[in-house]
């Protein structure tokens, strides 16, 4: 018999184990931090959920499900599995995810603009008098906030990204593989 939670990315991209109705568990930052001693970014947290997401174990799901779950061994597995991938593919990691922010707040950006300016036009296609006018107008607006709530969130994370340093970048120009740890 299987456990009766798995483990997905909400919609705020945080690692969640669930069954579906209730969320038993979230990896946030802190869970990694405690391994790290210091800050991370969102590319390292990606990193390090996709890691639990693929090494947790049936054993470890049925301790999320009786709420017997603390993090730990696994999460210090994630950050040290994370350390092992050479600096320049971390700092392509980091580069791509940064892309990927900025292209995912542009398009945020756009529907939180686009809902905006339904309710500022009032295009809705629906007459004042009708009675789903106010429910539709509602929606919209819950729309607004979900996106205006989304895109402080994202450029948070954008700011975290371009925030981060490999260690070499101060000596880049006079040697591009520098890596004071011998990790290239």
């Amino acid at each position: 018999m299987s456990p009766n939670v798995w483990l997905e990315f909400d919609e705020s991209d945080m690692l969640i184990a669930t069954d579906g109705s209730r969320e038993y568990y979230k990896w946030t930052y802190s869970d990694f931090e405690e391994h790290l001693n210091e800050s991370m970014t969102p590319s390292m947290y990606q990193f390090m959920t996709e890691y639990v997401y693929d090494n947790i174990t049936n054993d470890q799901l049925w301790d999320i499900e009786a709420e017997d779950y603390s993090s730990g061994s696994l999460e210090e597995e994630a950050v040290n599995a994370y350390f092992n991938i050479p600096a320049l593919e971390r700092k392509e990691m980091h580069d791509q995810q940064l892309l990927n922010l900025q292209a995912e707040y542009a398009r945020t950006e756009d529907k939180e603009m686009a809902s905006v300016n339904w309710m500022i036009d009032d295009n809705s296609p629906f007459d004042p008098t009708s009675p789903i006018y106010v429910e539709v107008c509602d929606f919209v607006r819950r729309l607004v906030e979900k996106y205006k709530a989304k895109r402080e969130r994202l450029e948070r994370e954008i700011h975290e990204e371009q925030q981060w340093r490999g260690g070499w970048e101060e000596n880049m120009d006079v040697d591009p593989m520098y890596d004071h740890a011998d990790e290239i």
